[in-house]
């Protein structure tokens, strides 16, 4: 555990990696998120900030950017869930599916209200793999709202 001098020093690298997010200054977020897990190696928020930060720079993301029309193809996988979650989330189609995880329209029968249902394929990862997936989606729920980030309201 950090003491509360260096956890003050996290948190200050931490908004400002949030704050880079807003400009779109990705490598700023990245490097800052980098301090901090020098600080705290074991700091699911910074892994969380890297991840987003790698992929906007590895999609070639940045403020300049102009936006381009571009046509997204998504293909049928071979079986789609009709329900998660012991029928609570009931799929209405498929929106997408890369190597890592499939997003459907489901609707959630408790709160009565459609939702983005990301199921993660955890096929071949190993206990740290499925751990690593785990502190993502914490991460990624204690950040509150942002432009760039999905919400997570449930996991399982």
């Amino acid at each position: 555990m950090p003491s509360e001098r260096v956890q003050r020093r996290i948190d200050r690298l931490l908004d400002q990696a949030d704050e880079a997010f807003e400009r779109d200054a990705y490598q700023e977020a990245l490097e800052r998120a980098r301090d901090v897990l020098a600080l705290d190696a074991d700091n699911s928020e910074a892994d969380a900030f890297i991840s987003m930060a790698e992929r906007r720079i590895g999609n070639g993301s940045n403020a300049e950017a102009a936006p381009t029309d571009t046509e997204i193809v998504f293909t049928e996988p071979s079986s789609t869930p009709t329900s998660f979650a012991d029928g609570r989330y009931t799929v209405s189609r498929l929106l997408g599916e890369g190597g890592m995880k499939m997003v459907c329209l489901a609707r959630d029968s408790v709160l009565d209200r459609d939702v983005a249902f990301g199921l993660i394929k955890t096929d071949g990862l190993d206990d740290i793999g499925r751990e690593r997936v785990l502190r993502e989606a914490q991460a990624m729920g204690r950040m509150g709202t942002h432009p760039c980030i999905m919400p997570i309201y449930d996991l399982g």
